[in-house]
């Protein structure tokens, strides 16, 4: 194959290349991405948490046990909650105030009062937990996925051997 030939097949190749990753690297990072909310810490919700005089208008759920979840939070009513982990929750009742005073906490996780804000830094809700490692997803049609991190349930192989509850 003459020089020629060898250039023109590089060109090609380099184009193929190029278009190929104009393709797909904005679908990888679409999809990585996510419209991803946060949680911003304050210490009024975590006092309205704890003398059970949170917002009315928000509905509650809680994640864990009946007697000692790892998380309660409220969230507007527009959004729906996709899971069958969390289990909704009335404010207001002798139930949910002792789901409150008794929520997981353990040494190096204290439990704190935050507001859940959407992506783009609109407060929707109320979170209480101890599990500050927690991600807030909007996903399509107004759902919300809150995901704690909770490696101390998956048991002491989960950490290299180190049990940390």
């Amino acid at each position: 194959m003459n020089k020629t030939g060898k250039t023109y097949k590089n060109k090609r190749l380099r184009y193929f290349f190029l278009l190929l990753t104009s393709i797909f690297a904005p679908t990888l990072i679409a999809g990585c991405a996510g419209t991803y909310g946060s949680l911003k810490r304050d210490a009024e919700v975590q006092q309205a948490f704890e003398t059970n005089q949170v917002p009315g208008d928000y509905i509650y759920y809680y994640y864990g046990f009946d007697t000692q979840p790892y998380v309660i939070f409220g969230i507007e009513p527009k959004y729906e909650m996709n899971s069958k982990m969390w289990r909704e929750v009335t404010p207001d009742t002798d139930d949910f105030k002792e789901m409150v005073r008794w929520i997981w906490e353990d040494y190096g996780y204290y439990k704190f009062g935050a507001d859940i804000m959407d992506p783009l830094g609109k407060k929707v809700g109320v979170f209480y937990s101890a599990i500050s490692q927690t991600s807030v997803k909007f996903v399509n049609n107004n759902q919300i996925m809150v995901m704690p991190n909770t490696p101390f349930l998956w048991g002491p192989e989960a950490n290299g051997g180190i049990y940390v509850r």
